[in-house]
């Protein structure tokens, strides 16, 4: 499968000339080069809109997640989208802050029933061959376009793996827009900064998904397949990191009165047409990507250079 990648100064060595020096392209102009059919829409389907009260300045606080595709999550997933068909969340609490660690939220400390069409989540939800075999495809695809531009198209396009790495042993990639890693044959969706991860109980209890951490800085990569992840923050994450710090051991609040109250949290799909949020993300098959990672200085782990994604103007 071959990509054409339209090569513009600032991607392409002038083949011609080696005297004359390109300079490196900057991330914006990789992603204006990346082809249109390179942007893939996300469904709203797919997207919650989590709002908080204004702030101080009468600002609006809202922030859009996009939840793993329904043809690729599990149970943990599928809780998540019923408790927000039921506006459970509403007038929930954000009673945990940790610095570079995680913003939660959900049924602690106002001890709401949770509904009762809930599916019990096992452990084994935390891994996802789906996202795994859709990594795979997307991989393939990827480095047969990586080599058709490097061959014919004068491009000098380095492979995935020597573009990011990883460091406990697992095997990394993209699959639909997902970070996704393998290890021990089992696939996993990667918890990057911004990605939800459901609270789970003493095993083999693993939640219902009711109480939600957004992972706010690299040190929740040690939640990777012991929580599981279900989403990522993908506008807005900034409302929910620029949080007074909870003082108590592990970042909670120490008192109750520090609490955030949540205004609502809603499926995209259930407001008017017209105020439903549209996004893009850019392919995990297009050689675009890697060289947007590339332009950000290069080597990394997999969660230096989230994927890109864009809204789409109205």
């Amino acid at each position: 499968m071959a990509f054409l990648l339209p090569i513009g100064p600032a991607i392409a060595q002038d083949q011609d000339d080696p005297a004359i020096e390109q300079s490196a392209p900057t991330p914006q102009e990789v992603l204006a080069a990346a082809p249109a059919d390179h942007w893939l829409p996300i469904p709203v389907t797919d997207l919650i809109i989590f709002t908080l009260p204004d702030d101080a300045e009468g600002n609006k606080r809202q922030a859009v997640i996009q939840l793993i595709p329904t043809e690729l999550s599990g149970a943990h997933v599928r809780n998540v989208r019923k408790f927000a068909a039921q506006r459970w969340w509403d007038d929930t609490k954000i009673y945990r802050v940790s610095k570079d660690f995680v913003t939660q939220f959900g049924g602690n400390p106002d001890n709401k029933k949770v509904p009762k069409n809930l599916e019990t989540v096992p452990e084994s939800d935390y891994f996802n061959a789906a996202l795994g075999a859709k990594r795979a495809t997307d991989q393939a695809a990827l480095d047969a376009a990586v080599a058709y531009s490097n061959e014919y198209q004068g491009t000098e396009i380095r492979p995935l793996m020597k573009t990011i790495y990883e460091s406990y042993g697992a095997k990394v990639g993209f699959g639909a827009g997902w970070p996704i890693g393998t290890k021990d044959g089992k696939a996993f969706p990667i918890t990057c900064r911004g990605s939800l991860s459901p609270a789970h109980y003493d095993p083999p209890d693993a939640g219902t998904g009711a109480e939600i951490s957004i992972i706010t800085g690299e040190a929740a990569r040690s939640l990777d397949m012991t929580f599981g992840m279900v989403g990522r923050v993908i506008d807005g994450l900034e409302h929910v990191t620029n949080l007074p710090l909870g003082t108590a051991a592990g970042g909670f609040y120490a008192d109750k009165s520090e609490h955030i109250p949540i205004t609502s949290v809603r499926l995209a799909s259930e407001l008017p047409v017209a105020d439903q949020p549209r996004y893009e993300y850019l392919a995990s098959y297009s050689p675009s990507l890697l060289q947007y990672i590339e332009a950000h200085g290069g080597y990394g782990n997999i969660c230096t250079v989230p994927v890109p994604i864009r809204k789409v103007a109205e």
